[in-house]
């Protein structure tokens, strides 16, 4: 460094240079300096030395002072240690202000110059208008037309025509400062996404590359953005960009909306396995795979004592107790007659053949099992259940239709006639009959298979699974399995089972279900079918293969 601050060529010619060669023979202007290089340093040995002397005999004195002296001097050096670090930290704070206040002046100044940009810009901007808007006036009418053309805009009144073009070319300068604005953006997030990476990761993104040997973190940036340009990593980063601002846009949109553009680009907004799965949700929530319960289609007691109260006048005590008797007495009566009835049908059915008991029992939809006897009884059963339902039907066709409706509202039914609304009792209560029966078969099912699991477990597991459930241990395995149903059937637990049986089931049966026939059931349930992420993915989706179809001299124009 000594040599070249004094050297009598203050810019040395290159190195393959004739003249350099030439130089190499002349006598080196360095030579007296370093012989007085050489003399400074020795003098500095010397001085060193005599320093050494000195501190080795200040060492020697002070072995020779008292302890006093010496805890004196220890103290003074600490407190000198301690006066130093305060008034250290002291410095430290106050750089700290300064660098603080250095950064906030800084940005004040960095604010002030940006607003002073945009006010340039926009007056620069304002002055191309007018100067654009004073070239448009002065051409003639048909220029000015073709100009419109050219700009795909219509042609109309001339100071209307000028307007256009100025705001439209002012549209086009605004798009491509932006475009500027966003290249820019993604060049400069790269470089810094680049710098931001410690040295080993950013030499397995230069092996990406092929960039090999041994390199500065400054190169290995630069040759990375120069093969990422190459490789179209601008382009695919701006595409990037656009494809994160829809996606903002189409979020930031209600599910109504959504629907309709996609409606508008044929775009399928339903997921059939989502609405199933709603609906089964649904239905769950309203108690369809638990326990059923008889529907109500008759009029209850106090319902039919009001309206006997409004039909009627109030009577005696006495009165009311004769006609309960009658009542009663009338009630026996039939019993009695019904008993009778069964008794005489039942001798009817035994005197038939078995031929005609099955072919019978065939028309009433029941199967002809076991000895004629046990057809006997299965015939029997059926024609009391024919007799029921008539008996049921008269009942209900003797109400008012008041009454009548009050039962189609609480069983839901819209029929507004009278036949209608019996049949449609009839059959409301004809299906709660079989969901019931439905129901304690499943129930069955379930506590036979419960048992069977239970029957295969040993003593001491049987014993275990009792404690569990803090239930009696028992001494045998048949009295720990009956113990394990009871409290199966009282707990609930074999109820859970049939219902998660029957949930499966219903998505099974849904899951074949037609797009028409679960959109009505939602419909009719209330249930929103739409997602808006779904919504949007595919929007997206379509969005980008209708980009991808477009030639890419429009992709670009776009961009």
């Amino acid at each position: 460094q000594v040599v070249g601050s004094i050297s009598p060529w203050p810019h040395p010619p290159p190195v393959d240079s004739p003249i350099r060669s030439l130089l190499a023979f002349l006598p080196s202007p360095s030579i007296p300096i370093m012989a007085i290089q050489k003399r400074k340093a020795v003098s500095r040995v010397a001085s060193g030395s005599r320093a050494l002397s000195k501190s080795i005999e200040k060492v020697g004195k002070g072995g020779r002072k008292s302890a006093a002296q010496k805890k004196k001097q220890e103290e003074e050096e600490e407190q000198m240690a301690v006066e130093q670090g305060q008034q250290q930290e002291e410095e430290e704070e106050d750089a700290q202000a300064g660098e603080e206040g250095d950064e906030e002046e800084e940005g004040e100044e960095d604010d002030t110059e940006k607003v002073d940009k945009e006010a340039q810009a926009a007056e620069e901007e304002e002055k191309l208008q007018q100067a654009k808007r004073k070239e448009l006036k002065a051409m003639y009418i048909d220029e000015l037309k073709e100009v419109v053309a050219r700009l795909g805009l219509e042609a109309s009144k001339k100071e209307a025509m000028v307007e256009a073009v100025v705001a439209a070319e002012a549209k086009e300068r605004a798009e491509a400062k932006e475009h500027q604005l966003r290249l820019r953006s993604v060049v400069v997030n790269k470089k810094s996404a680049l710098e931001a990476m410690p040295i080993a990761e950013l030499r397995d993104v230069c092996n990406t590359y092929g960039i090999k040997g041994q390199l500065t973190k400054q190169a290995r940036i630069e040759q990375v953005l120069k093969l990422w340009q190459q490789q179209d990593g601008v382009d695919k980063a701006l595409a990037e960009m656009a494809r994160n601002k829809r996606e903002e846009e189409l979020n930031n949109m209600e599910k109504a909306e959504l629907k309709e553009l996609c409606e508008k680009q044929g775009v399928d907004v339903y997921i059939d396995s989502i609405i199933a799965e709603r609906l089964v949700r649904f239905e769950a929530a309203s108690g369809k795979f638990g326990r059923p319960t008889m529907p109500v289609i008759d009029v209850s007691d106090e319902e039919k004592g009001e309206q006997t109260r409004k039909r009627k006048a109030k009577v005696d005590m006495v009165d009311e107790l004769l006609q309960n008797e009658a009542r009663r007495k009338k009630e026996a009566e039939e019993q009695k007659q019904r008993e009778e009835a069964e008794a005489a049908k039942r001798k009817e059915f035994k005197a038939m053949s078995v031929e005609d008991i099955k072919k019978t029992l065939a028309s009433k939809g029941r199967e002809a099992l076991g000895k004629k006897d046990d057809m006997v009884e299965s015939l029997l059963a059926a024609t009391q259940e024919e007799e029921k339902l008539a008996a049921k039907k008269a009942k209900l066709k003797a109400l008012s239709t008041e009454e009548l409706k009050s039962l189609a509202s609480k069983n839901n039914i819209k029929a507004s006639k009278k036949d209608e609304i019996v049949e449609a009792l009839l059959k409301v209560e004809a299906d709660g009959v079989a969901a019931i029966q439905q129901y304690q078969t499943m129930i069955e099912e379930a506590s036979s298979a419960l048992k069977e699991r239970l029957e295969s477990k040993t003593a001491a597991e049987l014993k275990d699974l009792c404690a569990e459930q803090g239930l009696k241990l028992g001494v045998g395995k048949e009295g720990r399995v009956e113990t394990l149903l009871e409290a199966a059937k009282s707990n609930g637990s074999l109820e859970m089972d049939v219902a998660c049986t029957s949930r499966a089931a219903r998505a099974k049966a849904l899951s074949t279900a037609s797009r028409e026939e679960l959109l009505a059931l939602a419909e009719a349930a209330g249930i929103d079918c739409l997602v808006k992420e779904v919504l949007v993915e595919r929007l997206m989706a379509h969005e980008g293969q209708s980009e991808a179809a477009e030639p890419s001299s429009k992709r670009q124009r776009k961009a």
